[in-house]
């Protein structure tokens, strides 16, 4: 067969046909994952337990924080760097772990940092977020963290072994319930949590709403901690975290006090027993006043 001139734009496309799926498969090649660039540090506060480590190097330098203040094994997490996409509210992220791909639920909110701080990436609070990270554990199986947010955002971790650092974790959580006055081997073995009588948002009237702060268009988030004893009623009231005036803080824990009634805890044993509450309440100017979650 003799030969033939092919067109140069089939040339072309023959060349593109060899190449491009090369160049997509070095597109979908994941960076490799940041390195640590400290070692776990373990945070006693007076109200959170705190695991803190540093990733990547220079300005690419990440702090990753992994907070626990409640009775349940539910963790909150958050970065810190130079820059991530600031978003209104939260919003769906994907996290992953080495086991698994895909932790359910996981939402977050995307933070500006302000006069010369860091940019945040604050996680809400997650009962899934502590199972990935014992999967990973039980498989013997260091933890590589995969982090995909909106704007294209993606970043990945190189946590090692979380075998350690969540027992240094489990520790100071059960110190941290000692604190509070209860057994933590107790706690941990209850039937039932503190349960509200009613919606905590019928707590709060718009007259609690701190003098002028409503005027001003100003809010604020306070997460408040109730002991509650075993016959329902609040004994104590404490700020675990906050953000806004202080005046919210105030005003969270005296509403809560005077008007919260409770189910008491169950222990093991089916007797009611003292425990604690813990959630967030944020307070906005308008209508709804209290948003209860």
């Amino acid at each position: 067969m003799r030969g033939r001139t092919i067109p140069i734009w089939v040339g072309m496309a023959i060349m593109a046909g060899s190449i491009l799926p090369q160049i997509a498969s070095a597109a979908a090649e994941p960076k490799p994952p940041l390195a640590p660039s400290s070692k776990w540090q373990v945070d006693y506060a007076p109200t959170e337990c705190r695991l803190m480590r540093n990733f990547g190097e220079g300005k690419d330098q990440i702090l990753l924080q992994i907070s626990r203040y409640d009775l349940r094994d539910r963790l909150e997490m958050g970065l810190a760097g130079r820059s991530f996409p600031v978003t209104d509210d939260r919003q769906s992220v994907s996290v992953s772990t080495t086991t698994v791909a895909e932790v359910p639920g996981m939402h977050a909110q995307g933070f500006a940092g302000t006069s010369g701080g860091l940019a945040t990436l604050r996680f809400q609070p997650d009962v899934d977020l502590p199972k990935a990270l014992r999967s990973d554990v039980d498989a013997g199986q260091p933890t590589i963290l995969g982090v995909r947010f909106v704007g294209r955002y993606a970043a990945r971790f190189d946590l090692g072994s979380m075998k350690g650092p969540l027992a240094a974790l489990d520790k100071c959580a059960d110190n941290l319930i000692a604190s509070w006055g209860l057994d933590p081997a107790q706690q941990r073995q209850l039937k039932n949590m503190p349960e509200p009588v009613e919606n905590p948002a019928n707590w709060f009237r718009p007259g609690d709403y701190p003098s002028g702060l409503n005027h001003m268009g100003m809010g604020g988030a306070v997460i408040i901690r109730l002991l509650v004893g075993a016959d329902g009623t609040v004994q104590k009231c404490e700020v675990t975290k906050s953000g806004g005036d202080k005046a919210f803080q105030d005003a969270t824990c005296a509403a809560a006090t005077k008007r919260a009634k409770f189910r008491p805890a169950i222990a093991a044993d089916g007797q009611p027993v003292a425990s604690v509450w813990i959630n967030r309440i944020n307070w906005k100017p308008g209508a709804p006043f209290f948003v209860f979650r």
